[in-house]
Formats: C-alpha cells, structure tokens, sequence
C-alpha cells in the first residue's frame, strides 16, 4: 500500500512539474480561439539605401515584393523607419501585429536596421513572456539577424556561396511537429521536399556546423530545414521557429516566386513555386491575428500604413528590384 502511494505521489508531483513547466513557456499556439484581430498589421523594416537612390529619391527603403506579400495574405503593412527612438519604436509596436525583418544587404551588427530591429526583437521578447502573443519573421538578411539575436548576439554567420539558385528543401526531423510546417497541406510538403520552389541570393549563412555547436543557437530555435551551397559542399540552415517564440526564418525568399519578376535572377514563378509563398504568407499573417495589439484611433492608423506613399519603379537603373518604397 505504501509502494502504491509513493507511486501514486511521484506522478502527481512530475505532472504538476510539467504541468508549471506548460504553464511558464510563452503563449505560441496558433488555435482559432486565440485569434483577436482580423485586421491584422505587420511593420516592415526598413534599411539604408546608398549612392544614386539615395541623392535621388531618399536614405531609407523597403522592397515593394515584401509589401504585396504580406497583403496577398490578408494583412496590412506598416513601413518601420530605421531612424526611429526607442520611444517612437515602442508606441508603434504597441499598435501593430508582428513585424517582418526583410532581405538587404547591410551589417546586422553595426547598422540602423540592426539598431532599430534589437529594439523590436527585444520587445518581442518581452511580450512574449508576458503572454502578449507577438510574431517575428526573417527572410534571408532578416533570417541571418534573427539567428543571431538568438546567438544572444554572438557572430554566427559564415561566407557561403548562396546567390540566384533555386532549390528544394532538406526538411530536417520533427518538421512535422513545428508550427510552421507541421499543419501545411501534403502537397505544400511535396513541393517543398522535390521542387525546386525555394529561391535563395545570399552571400552568408548559419552553417549546420555552427547550429550544432553553439548551445545558445540551439536552445533558441529548431531547425526545419537545410540546404547546401550551389556547389553542393557546404551545409547551411535554411527554415528555423523559436522553440518557445512566435519567431520565424527563412534564408530563402518566398516573396519573389510572386512578386519579382527581373530576369536577371533565377526565380521560380511555377504554380507550386506560388502556391508555397502563400502558404508561408498566410501563415505568418495568422500568426498575426493572434495579437490584439491596435492604434489608439483610426486616423493615426491611416496615417501610418503604406498608403501614405507611392512605390518608385527602380529595374534596372537603379536596384535589381522592379519596385522600392523609398522614404526621405
């Protein structure tokens, strides 16, 4: 009788344990039930812009494939200037539903993107915690930022030859259990596993390597998948969510299947290519929705979305990208 009761008390005594453990881990579940917004808004980052573009049209820009992007899927876009306070920075994320850090190429250690996108990351974060559920998303530059505020800042990139080639995924173990690939449709997965749907334009990247040797890498995201250089030699980190955060990355492009169309660049525009880039839209925008974060009124909304200004056609004269918001 006393062996039953000692039995009986320990398995108490470890669910509870769990059951705390459950209970202290940030709010990331995406169940319908959850959802407090269907209008969500997601602030885009913005980055320097050099050279010609910036003598002529201004010093700051956001690609305008990022913004058809996250609207295709239903969501509203906020352009997040880099130049902004720590003030200005925590009002605006306040009022809006996520924040997506885009591709580019300038330093994610000493920069104003980098400035600008700790401060967010770091209200994220605290969020988070609180249980004020608030999604991050990276795609290739914004990936490699991501990975290494969850390095706790420490340089975990690496050069790779990574520019204009187009592939399938290397879906890790346990993808299936992830939120990001773990609902997506069967034939979501078939694309992404045999097609080659996944643009990638990088010239750095988290080698497997530096993922698996780096404990704080480690405990911050699961990796979903890999990928190798264009030479097939070196392994890198392709697709990763914050274990206990609503925070995704991707180092390839899933804007572009859809909406970059220069034919300097090997970009997929099939209908499985397209079909992948809403599914990764729709699924950020979702994640979205579970924010209940709102403007005070709906004029200092209108006065803050995209609306407000006009893209400048920039192929190819001035970027390789047909179209930029560039912001003076």
């Amino acid at each position: 009788m006393g062996a039953i009761s000692r039995t009986a008390f320990s398995a108490v005594f470890f669910l509870s344990l769990l059951l705390i453990h459950v209970a202290s881990r940030p709010h990331v579940n995406s169940n319908a039930a959850a959802v407090k917004t269907d209008a969500p808004i997601i602030g885009i980052l913005a980055q320097d812009s050099d050279g010609y573009v910036k003598e002529k049209f201004g010093p700051t820009y956001i690609v305008a494939s990022y913004i058809k992007y996250i609207e295709s899927a239903g969501g509203r876009v906020v352009p997040i200037r880099n130049d902004l306070s720590e003030e200005q920075l925590e009002k605006l994320f306040s009022s809006i539903n996520g924040v997506l850090f885009p591709g580019g190429g300038v330093n994610v250690f000493d920069s104003q993107y980098a400035r600008t996108g700790k401060i967010l990351f770091n209200l994220a974060m605290k969020a988070n915690d609180a249980g004020d559920v608030f999604p991050l998303w990276g795609t290739c530059l914004g990936f490699q930022f991501l990975s290494v505020c969850g390095a706790g800042g420490q340089n975990v990139l690496s050069p790779v030859d990574g520019e204009d080639y187009t592939i399938p995924l290397n879906l890790s173990d346990g993808y299936e259990s992830s939120r990001l690939l773990g609902s997506a449709p069967e034939e979501i997965i078939t694309y992404l596993r045999t097609e080659n749907v996944t643009y990638n334009h990088h010239r750095q990247c988290v080698s497997t390597d530096t993922y698996y040797n780096n404990d704080a890498l480690k405990k911050f995201y699961k990796v979903l998948s890999t990928n190798r250089d264009k030479e097939g030699v070196k392994e890198f980190v392709s697709t990763i969510e914050g274990r206990d955060y609503p925070f995704y990355g991707v180092q390839w492009h899933p804007e572009k299947n859809s909406f970059e169309w220069t034919s300097a660049e090997g970009i997929n525009h099939s209908k499985q290519a397209v079909l992948v880039t809403q599914y990764v839209a729709d699924f950020f925008v979702n994640q979205a929705r579970l924010s209940g974060h709102r403007f005070p009124s709906k004029e200092e909304e209108d006065a803050a979305l995209i609306y407000q200004y006009n893209p400048v056609y920039c192929y190819p004269e001035i970027t390789h990208f047909e179209q930029c918001y560039i912001f003076k």
